[in-house]
Parts: C-alpha cells; sequence; structure tokens
C-alpha cells in the first residue's frame, strides 16, 4: 500500500489551482488580444476608406483613379497585404475597381462591417458614403492577416506562460521541499530517540508548526512523568515486598526445622502474619495504582456522606477492638456528594485504620462530618504520637512512614482518592494531641470548586 505524502498532496493542492487560473488567464489574454487585433484591422479599414474618400473629394473621377494607381505603383515593394478598393459614385458608375470582391449594394445606411466568403476565402469588408453622399466604397481584406497577426501576438504573449507551466511542477516541488523542512527536522528530533525525551519546540520552529510540537511536547513529558511514576511505584513496591518476604522465607525454614510441635506452630503463625500483611500491602498497591491511573470518576453518582462514614466505622469498630481503640462519631449533618461509593469507602476506611494502627492502645478515635462553605470534611481525631510537620507537608508520598510502622501507603491512597474526586487530604494536630487527618470533598453543587484548606 503506497503512503500518503504531505508533499504531494500539497503539491496538488498548489498545483491545480495555479494551473486552473493560469488556463482562466490565458484564455482572457487570447480573448483580449483577438478582440484588440480585430479593432485594429478594423480602424486599419476605416483610415483607408477615410483617406481615399478624401482624395476623391479633391479631384476629378479620372484623376482620382490615375492619382491611386499612382500610389498602388510607388508603393508595390512594400512590406505587408494591400486592403482591396472600389469606389462608386451616386449613379453607380465605377471610379475605381482594386478589388476581386463582386460589388456590393450600396446603401444609405452608416459605415458598417460584414463578412463574406469569397474563391474560398473569408474577407473583412468596411463600406461607407462619403459625408457628401455622393462617393461610395468598399474596402476589403482578408482575415487570414488578422489571424497571423493575432497568432504572432497570442506566441509573443502565451509562449512565455506555457514555459512557466512546464516548469511550475518543479518549482513547486522545490518550493514544498523547501518549506516543508521544519517538519522533517521535527520527524527526525522525534525519530532520533535520545536519552532525554527531545524538546521540540525551540526559536526554530515555524508559527504554523508552534501548537503540534508544544502537544508533542507536553504529550512527551506527560507519558516520561508517568513511566517514571511507574518506575519508581515499581523500585518501592519491590523494596516493601523484599522484606516480608525474606522474614517469610526465614519462619518457613524455622518451621522446619523446629524440634517441637509449639515451636514450629508459632513459626507458622508468624509467616501466616506475614502472609497477611504482604496480602494486605499488595491490596494497597493496586488500589493506589488503579486510582493514580484514573483521570475521572468512573461510577460518578450523588452519594449521602454520612451514610458512607457510618458505615465505615461500623466496619472499622470490629478491627479496633483487638487494640482497646473505642471509636466515636459524630455526624449530625447530611451533606451530599459526587463520587464512587467504592473509592471513597476505601479512602475513609484507610484514614480510620491509620488512626486505629497509629493511636494508643488502649486509646480513643473521634469521628467527625462538618460541612462548610461549598465543602464537607470528614474529620479523623487520634490520641497517638501524631505526624511530623515535615512529613505532614508531604502528604499523598508513596511509602511515607509515620513512626517506623505501616507500608505508608494507606494516605497515598486517600489523598489520590480526594484528588480525584476534586478534593483534597490536610494533616494537622488533633485536640487529643495526636494526628488530625481532614478529608474535604466538594458538595454535590459545588463540583467545579477547589476546596480550600484551613490553615493549620
Amino acid at each position: 500500500m503506497k503512503r500518503p505524502s504531505l508533499q504531494r498532496r500539497l503539491s496538488w493542492f498548489v498545483g491545480l489551482p495555479v494551473v486552473a487560473l493560469w488556463l482562466g488567464a490565458g484564455l482572457w489574454l487570447a480573448q483580449g488580444a483577438r478582440h484588440e487585433t480585430t479593432e485594429m484591422f478594423d480602424r486599419e479599414l476605416e483610415r483607408t476608406a477615410a483617406s481615399v474618400l478624401a482624395v476623391t473629394a479633391s479631384m476629378p473621377d479620372l484623376t482620382l483613379a490615375q492619382r491611386v494607381e499612382l500610389e498602388a505603383t510607388e508603393h508595390e515593394d512594400d512590406e505587408g497585404p494591400r486592403p482591396e478598393i472600389m469606389v462608386r459614385d451616386r449613379q453607380g458608375r465605377v471610379l475605381l475597381d482594386a478589388s476581386t470582391l463582386p460589388p456590393l449594394r450600396a446603401d444609405g445606411g452608416d459605415a458598417h462591417f460584414h463578412t463574406l466568403r469569397h474563391a474560398g476565402e473569408t474577407w473583412r469588408v468596411y463600406q461607407r458614403w462619403d459625408n457628401a453622399q455622393r462617393h461610395w466604397i468598399q474596402v476589403a481584406a482578408p482575415l487570414h492577416d488578422r489571424d497571423e497577426l493575432l497568432s504572432a501576438l497570442v506566441q509573443g504573449t502565451l509562449m512565455p506562460l506555457v514555459a512557466l507551466l512546464v516548469l511550475l511542477p518543479v518549482a513547486t516541488w522545490l518550493g514544498l521541499r523547501g518549506g516543508l523542512a521544519p517538519l522533517r527536522a521535527v520527524s527526525r528530533a522525534i525519530d532520533a530517540q535520545p536519552a532525554r525525551p527531545p524538546t521540540l519546540t525551540r526559536d526554530d520552529v515555524p508559527g504554523e508548526l508552534l501548537q503540534l510540537t508544544r502537544a508533542l511536547d507536553g504529550l512527551v513529558g506527560t507519558l516520561d512523568a508517568a513511566l517514571a511514576r511507574e518506575r519508581r511505584f515499581t523500585a518501592d513496591a519491590a523494596h516493601e515486598l523484599r522484606h516480608p518476604l525474606s522474614v517469610l522465607q526465614l519462619e518457613l525454614d524455622l518451621a522446619g526445622s523446629a524440634s517441637d510441635d509449639a515451636a514450629r506452630a508459632q513459626h507458622l503463625q508468624r509467616a501466616r502474619d506475614g502472609l497477611q500483611r504482604m496480602e494486605r500491602l499488595v491490596t494497597q498497591l493496586l488500589t493506589l495504582a488503579r486510582v493514580e491511573s484514573l483521570e475521572a470518576v468512573p461510577d460518578a453518582a450523588v452519594l449521602p456522606l454520612a451514610e458512607l462514614v457510618r458505615n465505615a466505622v461500623a466496619e472499622a469498630s470490629e478491627r479496633a477492638i483487638p487494640r482497646g481503640v473505642v471509636l466515636s462519631l459524630d455526624a449530625s449533618s447530611a451533606p451530599m456528594v459526587q463520587g464512587s461509593a467504592g473509592l471513597l469507602g476505601i479512602a475513609i476506611n484507610n484514614l480510620l485504620d491509620n488512626a486505629i494502627a497509629h493511636g494508643r492502645a488502649p486509646g480513643h478515635v473521634d469521628v467527625g462530618l462538618h460541612v462548610g462553605d461549598g465543602y464537607a470534611d470528614v474529620v479523623v481525631d487520634d490520641d497517638g504520637p501524631g505526624i511530623p510537620d515535615e512529613q505532614a507537608a508531604r502528604v499523598g508520598e508513596r511509602f511515607l512512614r509515620s513512626a517506623g510502622s505501616g507500608s505508608g501507603l494507606g494516605l497515598s491512597i486517600v489523598h489520590a482518592v480526594a484528588t480525584l474526586h476534586g478534593g483534597a487530604l490536610d494533616i494537622s494536630r488533633s485536640p487529643r494531641a495526636g494526628a488530625r487527618l481532614v478529608l474535604r470533598l466538594p458538595l454535590q453543587s459545588s463540583q467545579n470548586r477547589v476546596p480550600p484548606m484551613r490553615p493549620r
């Protein structure tokens, strides 16, 4: 299959209109030359007739014939065709007959031209009366004289244009090739595939390609950032999984070499706990990868946020019992938000799990739901050691641990879900001296607003 060519396409789009314009101009010039030649030819016949009639008015008839014959004899060596002339008086007598054409009827009308065929040739005839209506003249010339003059004029005018038309394809091809050189330069820059992504928008890029190069630079930058993010994600995941895998292998080896059942059971239980932690880590990794790959909420719907919070607190209460953590809920308002029930449920559960894991054991976790101007806050306060300010400023960063525990993915997932829903995640100090985590979401009627966070 022949691949389309931009240069060939432009050649057609440029060449065809130029050829059409050239043909139109050629026809217009030819028509103009024909009109001018006809007028010039007719004026020559008129001048000849006027000259002969002027002589007729001042000389006797016999002298007129002799004078005309004398002038014909004097100029018989002159180049160029001579018109054929016939002069008659009012009685119809022929005063001068220097024409091979048959005599035409002398009418009393105005001077006029007409065309006739005689002896296989076409003639242009001019006839008129003099001012005194005494003499009638007939002047004729063959049209092939006019056609020869017209051919000479057309050849002199159109032949250079014909040569130009022949050279037009070559000139168009060379011009387009030079004009498309910046596009080929951009293609070479893309094809070079350097170690770093190329910057196509340079000072020498033409204005017509500026939007294209900017779009390509943006696309390449987005892809490069995505690939860097995925490489970092893979490296972090590999690093995080290496330790629990090593511990699991060690516990299984110890269980295999244990001398009694109690020690073997203890090592197997530790291995089972390690598998559970790995399962949670892998689940969090997959959840974070899924959320970060989304550009919009896939199953957005209008949701009662208070119901989502109450369900999450009920589920988290069972996980809080082994640590002796008491959960309290203050959800008197009933805000409506637009989003994914599954993703928002995951985010709220991660907030609660983070507070249960990092708070005191036994301890308290307070959950509140507050409504502001166009937004709703899900507030989770614990009584643990809190999160240092330098880590709070890096909220959402992967594998960012507090006090050396956990995988550091929980808050990353919350931050990604909040960003996807047009919200935000804020970390500050709670009234219980622990950490306060605030998930802020726009209300259903304020989806286009980016909700501001209160200064800490």
